[in-house]
């Protein structure tokens, strides 16, 4: 006598199973292989992942270095959504898709300021400013107010970056300040507090950008039945 519940405890990584479309598949991914998932998916996730960090860091690093920020910060975060688009219609999990989309916007915004400071932290040169106008700034809605001033080196040449955090409410006109320059002029001078070191003001955006390279890679091992 055939037994009616033949095949009704098939396993889902068998062959022939019917797709998963449950809800924890449709945000994590419906991978249901056993063991370890099939080179290929490794090699295709890996790909993306690294593709798309070097394209979104490289972008912002060019143009930090050779162009305006504002065109290549649309293509890295252009780049970003695009391989978060890809994911969404390879049937990776949403929760992937959409952490990819946000990891790769944020590390969009992130690396030309990273890049400004591990210029400055590498080649920096601190250099003696004169104040030559304060402006004041009152922000009504905290009760707050704060000064930036115009600036110029000792020789009048004019500095086109504001100083912000050394000019205080008691900074008059003609006080010296300091500054960091770039000698090769790429970034703009500033009296932020910087890094000591090139490998400081980098680990975190790289910390972001493995992180974002390895969650691209599991969406695409997950996205495979």
């Amino acid at each position: 006598m055939t037994d009616s519940h033949t095949g009704s405890g098939q396993s889902a990584d068998e062959p022939g199973t019917a797709p998963d479309t449950s809800y924890r598949a449709l945000m994590w991914g419906p991978a249901n292989f056993a063991g370890l998932p099939p080179g290929r998916l490794l090699v295709e996730g890996a790909v993306l992942g690294l593709g798309t960090v070097a394209l979104v860091v490289g972008s912002g690093v060019a143009g930090v270095l050779t162009g305006p920020r504002l065109p290549v910060l649309v293509v890295g975060i252009v780049v970003a959504l695009g391989t978060a688009t890809y994911l969404f219609f390879t049937n990776a999990g949403r929760v992937l898709v959409a952490a990819v989309a946000v990891l790769g916007a944020v590390l969009s915004w992130w690396v030309p300021s990273a890049t400004a400071e591990v210029v400055l932290a590498e080649r920096g040169e601190t250099r003696t400013v004169v104040v030559t106008e304060v402006h004041t700034h009152r922000y009504e809605g905290r009760d707050y107010v704060k000064n930036s001033c115009t600036v110029e080196l000792l020789d009048g040449t004019p500095v086109h970056a504001p100083a912000w955090r050394t000019c205080t409410l008691s900074t008059r006109l003609g006080d010296h300040l300091s500054m960091v320059f770039d000698p090769d002029g790429a970034v703009d001078p500033t009296d932020r507090l910087l890094p000591g070191s090139a490998a400081e003001a980098a680990w975190r955006p790289a910390g972001l950008a493995l992180l974002l390279a390895a969650i691209c890679c599991v969406a695409v091992v997950r996205s495979q039945p």
